[in-house]
C-alpha cells in the first residue's frame, strides 16, 4: 500500500501525535508499505527527507507556539506522483481538511484518528465565544469529520465507546499507537541522584507529560505533599516542558514544595527512556487522555502506574496487576503510593504485569492491527 497521513504535529515537534505518526510510519515501512507524510513546514528547520510534504505555514501565537498550515494546491501532485491509494488523517482541522479535500477529489479512502478529546483543548485557542459555546462548536466539528471518514480509528476501547455516545456513526477500531521500545530501551543512562541530588536511598516517583492545564497536575503536588508528611525519603520528578510550567512551579512554590519537586522542564525525547529506568513508581492523573502513551512507556521499564480513573487510563491499567487506578484525590493518590512503593513483594508483582502489559503496545502488534482497518477500506 501507498499511505499519506496527513497531520499537524509531526517532527520537529514533541507531541504523542507526532510519535505515534513516527511509529506508524515505521511499523508500516518494516512491512514493505510505502509511508508518505503530509505537514507543515517549521521555520529553522530544513526538510530532507522527500516522503514528507511540508505545507507553508504561519506561526500561532496564542499559548502553544505551533505552526498553522496554510492551503496549498501543490499537494494534489504530490498525491498524483506518489501514487497514494489511502489518505489517512490526524486531525479534523488543519491539514485535515486538505486530507478530506484531496480524499473526495481524487475518490480515495479516508481514515480518521481521533487522537484527542478535543473539547479539553479549548483554553489553547483565543476566546472569541464564550467557552461552553466554543467547547461545543469544536466537538461538534469533530464529530462531523469523523462521520465523513470510512473509518475512524480509536486509540482505546474506552475513546471508541465514547464516540459512539457523541454520534459518530463510521465504522470505529480501536488501534492504539504502537511505541518503538527497543529505541526506547536504548536511551542513554541518566543519573538522575547524581544530576538532582537525590538521596541514595529515596524512592523516586516519576511523572512525564506536556505541562500543560488539562493533565491536571496540581494533584499530583498535593498527593506529593500528603506523602511527604509521612515518609519524607520520596523524590518527585516531574519530566515535561509545556504552557502550564511557570505556573506548576508556583502553586509547588505555595505549597512549600520547591526544593523538593524535581522540574526537568523540557528533555530530548530521545533520553526519555534514561528517566523511566531510574524510578520505582510512575504517577498519572489526566482525565483527558485518548491512551496514555506514557503510561505504557512506563510499563516497559517494568513501572507500576498509579493513575486517576479516567478515559484511556482504564484501557491500560488493571488494579493490582500492573498499578491501581484511584479517585481524583489527593488522599487517594497518596494512600496507593505509600501502600506499594514500600512493599517489595507487591512491587515486583505489578512490575511484572507492568511488562507483559507495554508488550500489547509494540510497533509490529498495533500496526497489524492499523493495516486491518486499512484493508477494510480500499
Amino acid at each position: 500500500m501507498r499511505v499519506g497521513i496527513f497531520t499537524n504535529n509531526y517532527i520537529p515537534i514533541i507531541s504523542g501525535v507526532a510519535t505515534s505518526v513516527t511509529n506508524f510510519r515505521k511499523g508500516l515501512e518494516n512491512k514493505g508499505h510505502e509511508v508518505y507524510i503530509f505537514a507543515p513546514e517549521f521555520k529553522e528547520y530544513e526538510e530532507k527527507d522527500e516522503r514528507i510534504f511540508r505545507y507553508p505555514s504561519a506561526p500561532f501565537q496564542y499559548k502553544a507556539k505551533y505552526p498553522v498550515p496554510l492551503p496549498s494546491r501543490t499537494d494534489e501532485q504530490f498525491i498524483k506522483e506518489m501514487g497514494i491509494e489511502l489518505i489517512h488523517s490526524q486531525h479534523p482541522w488543519g491539514i485535515g481538511r486538505s486530507a478530506m479535500r484531496l480524499s473526495r477529489k481524487h475518490k480515495l479512502p479516508i481514515v480518521f484518528t481521533n487522537h484527542t478529546m478535543y473539547g479539553a483543548y479549548v483554553d489553547y485557542l483565543p476566546p472569541v465565544l464564550p467557552r461552553n459555546w466554543m467547547v461545543s462548536l469544536i466537538e461538534k466539528s469533530a464529530v462531523n469529520y469523523a462521520n465523513k471518514a470510512d473509518a475512524v480509528i480509536a486509540p482505546s476501547k474506552s475513546i471508541k465507546q465514547y464516540l459512539e455516545h457523541v454520534g459518530v456513526s463510521s465504522p470505529i477500531s480501536p488501534v492504539p499507537s504502537g511505541l518503538d521500545f527497543i529505541k526506547l530501551k536504548k536511551s542513554p543512562k541518566i543519573d538522575l541522584r547524581k544530576i538532582y541530588k537525590i538521596p541514595q536511598d529515596n524512592k523516586i516517583i516519576i511523572n512525564v507529560s506536556r505541562i500543560g492545564p488539562e493533565k491536571n497536575l496540581p494533584i499530583i503536588l498535593k498527593a506529593y505533599k500528603r506523602i511527604l508528611e509521612k515518609e519524607n525519603k520520596v523524590s518527585l520528578v516531574m519530566v515535561g516542558g509545556g504552557t502550564f510550567l511557570n505556573e506548576l512551579k508556583l502553586i509547588a512554590s505555595r505549597m512549600g514544595l520547591s526544593e523538593k519537586i524535581i522540574f526537568t522542564g523540557l528533555i530530548d525525547p530521545e533520553e526519555i527512556g534514561g528517566y523511566y529506568r531510574e524510578a520505582d513508581i510512575f504517577i498519572h492523573a489526566s482525565l483527558t487522555e485518548t491512551q496514555g502513551l506514557v503510561m505504557a512507556e512506563a510499563m516497559a521499564f517494568g513501572l507500576p502506574v498509579v493513575a486517576v480513573k479516567a478515559t484511556g487510563v482504564v484501557d491500560i491499567v488493571e488494579d493490582g496487576v500492573n498499578g491501581y487506578i484511584t479517585p481524583e484525590t489527593p488522599k487517594a493518590l497518596e494512600e496507593k503510593v505509600l501502600g506499594t512503593i514500600y512493599d517489595d513483594q507487591k512491587m515486583k508483582k505489578l512490575s511484572g504485569g507492568a511488562l507483559k502489559t507495554a508488550e500489547k503496545y509494540s510497533i509490529s502488534s498495533t500496526t497489524d492491527n492499523l493495516i486491518k482497518v486499512y484493508r477494510s477500506v480500499l
